[in-house]
């Protein structure tokens, strides 16, 4: 069941370690980021949120370094790790960006298939969540950071899986947070997240 309108940065060296773990709290801190593609004027958010950025953004799988080409601007995909359970764009980019989006992209790497994952999110402002592929969650109204704002549920699959995290900027802060419990409400143990598909 996927979810239904229910998440301190620094960016790191390319070739920092290609796995690390989930936060003791269940949040995810390591991202591959895009940002910021600059949006038009006059358009709101939630129009924004349900265009596409970047083509064919359900099916991103970037490592640090690609690049992409947005209108007539090239962007790369950096490595960044939170120092908090949060992101922050402005904070990473040290600048402010309204009417902006960005992405991150992270990869779960799991033993076994681990049914019944509980997903929180939360989100200043719009956002918009793939994950392997599949579009699960779309917020489409500005608002504060709030954790755990929205939940919903989840199959990890054995293997890699790829959460694509878009966040619209209409104006001020622009955050995201993510974290990842058990079926009892635990945060989840012993899995892997990369930086590389």
């Amino acid at each position: 069941m996927g979810l239904v309108s229910l998440l301190g940065l620094s960016i790191s060296n390319v070739h920092a370690a290609e796995t690390a773990n989930l936060d003791p709290a269940g949040y995810i801190r390591d991202w591959v980021m895009l940002a910021p593609i600059t949006l038009p004027e006059g358009v709101s958010g939630e129009d924004l949120l349900l265009r596409e950025q970047v083509k064919g953004e359900a099916s991103l799988k970037p490592k640090a370094g690609d690049t992409v080409k947005v209108g007539s601007k090239e962007l790369v995909w950096k490595n960044v790790t939170t120092a908090t359970n949060f992101f922050d764009f402005n904070a990473t980019l040290k600048s402010i960006n309204d009417q902006s989006a960005g992405y991150m992209v992270t990869y779960i790497e799991c033993e076994t298939d681990i049914p019944d994952v509980t997903m929180t999110v939360g989100s200043n402002d719009q956002a918009r969540i793939y994950f392997n592929g599949v579009d699960i969650y779309a917020f489409t109204e500005a608002r504060t950071l709030e954790f755990d704002g929205d939940k919903g549920r989840v199959t990890l699959k054995k293997g890699l899986n790829v959460i694509v995290f878009k966040v619209i900027n209409v104006q001020n802060s622009w955050q995201g947070a993510m974290r990842l419990l058990d079926k009892t409400g635990a945060p989840l143990k012993g899995l892997k997240v990369r930086l590389t598909p």
